[in-house]
């Protein structure tokens, strides 16, 4: 279709934010239809990359490296003058750094609360199956954006994923890849189909010993509804085990910290929330996404010194 044609079409008849996600899926299809190795995939995460760095609107368009490749990110500085720290965004499989759902309003909003916010792409995955093959690549992505935040002056930094970016950010600092990061918060988080259960999302998050936020929609993907309880389960051993041996210093920033090393139920700090009514993209439920997990930040998150942003 010629670039006039999809334009006028877009622009009649649909909004802006539709017309800028129905834009990024033509993008999105001309990319995985055209042929081409390994290497033509990388090429195409790269030419995508240069398609959102022209749209961008609110915040900087910003390529780090991996240590083999640059990829595309979107910055945004705090606006609200009181810097609280920094968050670093992963989008879900198949999409990018400026996604209209979950991402974007999050990327858009966060700063006007005192977060700053990186949204970094991820290796885009046709199948979960190929998610395991990219962990490494993804480390290094994350490694790459905690840099960048405090290169900038962020020192207190948070992950948020979204569906497989949660997935990524969990195993992640399940390996004790925690410093400087303060908190997750993992929204939509799913759970790989593995025999090996010591590689499944619950276990990993009995490794997680930081401050957790556990968000997801009641019509949500069914394998991220089901496993709501096994989640919460595996977060709860996690406080469990961190209140028995005393090891709480990662969550005295937060408020549910307070007297933990009284209270046997663990918990430290982890909070599940089921929004109703909720898609697995919250079409619809952007604000109350927003505000649940400004609301969670500002009680179990702030609190670390911010360098003076430059």
């Amino acid at each position: 279709m010629p670039k006039t044609c999809l334009s006028h079409c877009l622009n009649k008849h649909y909004s802006t934010p539709h017309r800028f996600s129905l834009l990024i899926l033509f993008i999105f299809s001309l990319l995985w239809l055209a042929p081409g190795t390994g290497k033509f995939a990388a090429a195409s995460e790269i030419e995508l990359g240069k398609a959102l760095e022209k749209m961008v609107t609110v915040g900087d368009p910003v390529w780090l490296k991996d240590g083999e490749a640059k990829f595309f990110s979107v910055f945004n500085t705090d606006q609200s003058g009181q810097p609280k720290g920094g968050a670093i965004i992963l989008h879900d499989a198949d999409s990018h750094p400026a996604k209209p759902e979950v991402i974007q309003p999050l990327h858009d909003n966060l700063p006007m609360h005192g977060w700053a916010t990186l949204s970094i792409q991820i290796p885009r995955l046709k199948q979960l199956s190929e998610y395991n093959g990219n962990q490494a690549l993804i480390k290094r992505r994350i490694e790459s954006a905690v840099n960048h935040l405090r290169n900038v002056g962020y020192n207190n930094i948070v992950l948020i994923g979204h569906g497989t970016g949660a997935m990524a950010a969990t195993n992640y600092l399940a390996a004790g890849s925690t410093e400087f990061i303060r908190a997750l918060i993992a929204i939509s988080l799913g759970v790989l189909d593995t025999e090996d259960k010591k590689d499944a999302i619950p276990a990993k998050l009995e490794k997680v010993k930081l401050p957790i936020l556990d968000i997801y929609g009641s019509n949500d993907l069914s394998y991220v509804t089901a496993s709501a309880r096994s989640r919460a389960l595996a977060a709860k051993l996690s406080g469990d085990a961190a209140t028995r041996a005393n090891t709480i210093e990662p969550y005295r920033r937060s408020a549910m910290a307070v007297g933990s090393g009284q209270k046997a139920q663990g918990y430290i700090a982890y909070r599940q929330i089921k929004v109703e009514g909720a898609d697995h993209d919250f079409s619809g439920a952007e604000k109350i996404l927003t505000k649940r997990i400004i609301g969670w930040l500002e009680r179990h998150a702030k609190g670390v010194a911010v360098s003076s942003p430059r």
